[in-house]
């Protein structure tokens, strides 16, 4: 039996499929297939079970992950007796993140990149969806929107950030502005596909107004900026995308400040990677460091 094998079974336990396993070992589909099947004839039982849309863990396969998480471990340690630097803060590996997608490249992004460019083994993966899906993707952290993942074990409130209203002045030159909260139904809105919208704390225009319409709707909160920018309608954004758009202007800013959460969660520790501690402090520090960005008013 191959030590290097059980390190496949461990990969494909957190991506839920030989595809994704095998991008994340640098390895091609069918080596993953070869690999797995000479383990479970050495085993004499099967360890996954193959869907068309992924595959999942057997009573055996769940029983050998402790097993290997330990020879993952120790190949990690050889590896870091070879290649360690004078300081010993080395990252290697790979490091999957799922993020929402503004907060992915306003944030994680840059972070990843600083520390991909001073630690060169350090592979990073970033899978940004409105809806987040960490076990079925293999993600070590995912961030969302809300508290409802508070309740999953390895889940944590990472910060708090604000939403408003803005405008360009193009738009306030052809339109005008709202003067209050009611006035909005009379203007055109952007935000998210309301039947499109899956994460219930992002369900805010209602609250602010029952009479409203979206004129300009998308799933990307990049779309929503650009059509803002643009002068398509008064957009509900992030502060910390709009508020570095020097065009753009808070609308009723005293009436409208939104506070939403964004949560950090961390596959069971079994299948978290070895990295994603370091990487998970680091993220931690970055938003601490930034609250001016995130809270800004």
């Amino acid at each position: 039996m191959r030590a290097d094998d059980l390190v496949v079974l461990l990969e494909i336990a957190r991506c839920g499929s030989l595809v994704g396993a095998a991008s994340a070992l640098g390895l091609n589909h069918s080596t993953v297939s070869r690999r797995i099947s000479a383990l479970e004839a050495e085993l004499h039982g099967a360890v996954i079970v193959r869907h068309v849309h992924g595959c999942e863990m057997t009573d055996l396969g769940r029983d050998l992950l402790k097993s290997c998480e330990q020879i993952e471990a120790a190949l990690a340690d050889v590896r870091d007796l070879a290649n360690t630097k004078p300081d010993g803060r080395e990252l290697t590996g790979l490091i999957r993140l799922a993020s929402t997608e503004a907060f992915g490249a306003k944030f994680v992004a840059p972070l990843m990149a600083d520390l991909h460019r001073i630690n060169s083994g350090l592979i990073v993966e970033l899978v940004t969806q409105t809806r987040l899906s960490a076990y079925g993707i293999g993600a070590d952290i995912e961030i969302g929107v809300g508290e409802s993942l508070l309740g999953r074990p390895g889940a944590e409130k990472l910060t708090d950030y604000r939403l408003g209203l803005y405008a360009s002045r193009e738009y306030e030159e052809e339109r005008g502005l709202p003067r209050t909260v009611e006035d909005l139904a009379e203007h055109s809105l952007i935000y998210y596909i309301e039947g499109l919208l899956r994460v219930e704390d992002l369900d805010l225009l209602a609250r602010l107004t029952p009479s409203y319409r979206v004129a300009f709707g998308s799933t990307s909160v990049q779309a929503q900026t650009a059509a803002t920018l643009a002068g398509a309608g008064i957009g509900l954004l992030p502060a910390f995308v709009a508020e570095s758009m020097p065009t753009l202007q808070r609308v009723l800013p005293s009436e409208v400040a939104v506070t939403l959460t964004f949560t950090a969660s961390l596959a069971p520790r079994r299948l978290r990677r070895p990295v994603t501690a370091t990487v998970m402090q680091a993220i931690r520090e970055m938003v601490e460091e930034r609250q001016d960005e995130l809270m800004p008013w």
